[in-house]
């Protein structure tokens, strides 16, 4: 009985120590994070968001936040938000060097997301600080490839999309466990010194697309209307082409019908040509008419002074 007795306080006992170890095992994930467990300092799992459970004193769990979008700012420090915002500046970030050597001050911010937390807490020590220098040395090595011309008022989108390849490529190769989200290039800039003539030739190029629109468009202007009256009087050319060419052609079937005409009746057809000539003359000109009989009694007078008379 007494041995029965031992045993069963025996198991209780051990019910009891099971259930609080249990219970010191349980922990907690939050819905933005993951958990990595390490069993004798190798890596066993990576659990999810939830209630989860350990061997303690055998496991070890590392958790993170995963979901969010983390940013690293370039050239800056956002000091406060504000308002009014307040920002800490860092040249030794910002100043790069073009690919036709110039100087110009270049702001950006990386963004990026855990996927590998294993990777992001194993592989590589401190990945915020290598992401900050792999990023500098892709963003240099981006704008030495690029005429400041460019870099200034080029597009921005080139520039962040190959910078963001190249440090994922850099990351990758490290086994960061990280993914670039964006490359955003905020001010840029050339140095202080060199801005007020760097204002000028953007001022300058300015003018020059402007000018270059202005005599585009009044070439857009003047082009068609010329074409248009070019049009016009080509057309009005061959309209009257086409009159004097039917024209010609009805006054060489009348002459070869009137030449058909004289030689039927050669007396009949002159006196008629006569008769219409004189019909198409004597309308337009000044005439006298003199009774029979009294023709001696005037005297001949051609009226050379005056004109028209006689037309």
């Amino acid at each position: 009985m007494k041995v029965f007795r031992r045993l069963l306080i025996a198991l209780l006992l051990l019910g009891i120590l099971g259930g609080v170890y249990t219970w010191a095992g349980l922990f907690q994930v939050a819905p933005d994070e993951q958990a990595v467990v390490l069993r004798l300092g190798k890596y066993k799992r990576t659990v999810e968001p939830g209630l989860r459970w350990h061997a303690r004193g055998l496991e070890r769990i590392y958790k993170q936040r995963v979901t969010i979008t983390q940013e690293l700012e370039f050239g800056y420090r956002t000091k406060s938000l504000g308002p009014p915002p307040e920002y800490e500046d860092h040249p030794e970030e910002k100043r790069m060097l073009t690919g036709d050597a110039n100087l110009v001050d270049v702001e950006f911010v990386v963004q990026y997301r855990i996927i590998d937390l294993f990777d992001y807490l194993f592989q590589v020590q401190d990945v915020p600080k290598v992401i900050r220098d792999v990023s500098q040395a892709a963003m240099r090595e981006v704008v030495a490839k690029s005429p400041i011309d460019d870099v200034l008022t080029a597009v921005k989108g080139p520039i962040q999309d190959e910078a963001g390849v190249r440090i994922q490529q850099l990351l990758d190769g490290y086994r960061a466990g990280v993914r670039i989200q964006s490359v955003q290039l905020q001010d840029v800039e050339p140095p202080d010194p060199v801005q007020a003539a760097f204002a000028d030739v953007a001022s300058a190029e300015q003018d020059r697309e402007r000018l270059i629109l202005e005599a585009q468009g009044y070439a857009d202007q003047v082009l068609p209307r010329a074409r248009g009256e070019g049009q016009e009087l080509l057309s009005q050319a061959r309209a009257y082409r086409e009159t004097r060419v039917l024209l010609s052609r009805g006054e060489a079937k009348r002459f070869e019908a009137l030449l058909t005409e004289y030689k039927r009746a050669p007396e009949v057809t002159w006196e008629r040509l006569y008769l219409e000539t004189l019909e198409s003359i004597l309308p337009r000109m000044e005439k006298v008419i003199i009774e029979e009989g009294h023709a001696e009694k005037v005297l001949p007078y051609l009226p050379i002074g005056r004109r028209g008379v006689g037309q």
